[in-house]
């Protein structure tokens, strides 16, 4: 469950300051990025976990979503240059196309 703290100046929920997600709180770093949808507003904030996260606000329902959340120190690891296109010669992978999750069409 998402609840997000907000700062509410010349309109309501103007900004998220903080959010709970699930029986964690966390305090809002800094907005990122934010941009305006239709009836919706979008804030990419660096919480204090150092974690991305996407928060959605539907103004007509008067709503927030989680839209995404980003570990970007897993991130840099996962974009680690050439590995996959070049692997070294002593690499294997334990994975296999089974362990996989399905996909969803």
């Amino acid at each position: 469950m998402l609840k997000v703290e907000c700062h509410s100046g010349y309109k309501v929920n103007e900004r998220p300051m903080a959010f709970s997600l699930f029986e964690n709180r966390y305090k809002v770093e800094e907005i990122v990025d934010r941009w305006f949808g239709e009836g919706s507003s979008y804030f990419k904030v660096r919480a204090e976990d150092q974690n991305i996260y996407l928060l959605k606000y539907d103004q007509g329902q008067d709503v927030w979503d989680l839209v995404f959340f980003q570990n970007p120190r897993v991130a840099t690891v996962m974009n680690t240059p050439n590995l996959e296109a070049n692997p070294p010669s002593s690499f294997s992978s334990s994975r296999n196309e089974s362990d996989l999750p399905p996909v969803l069409n």
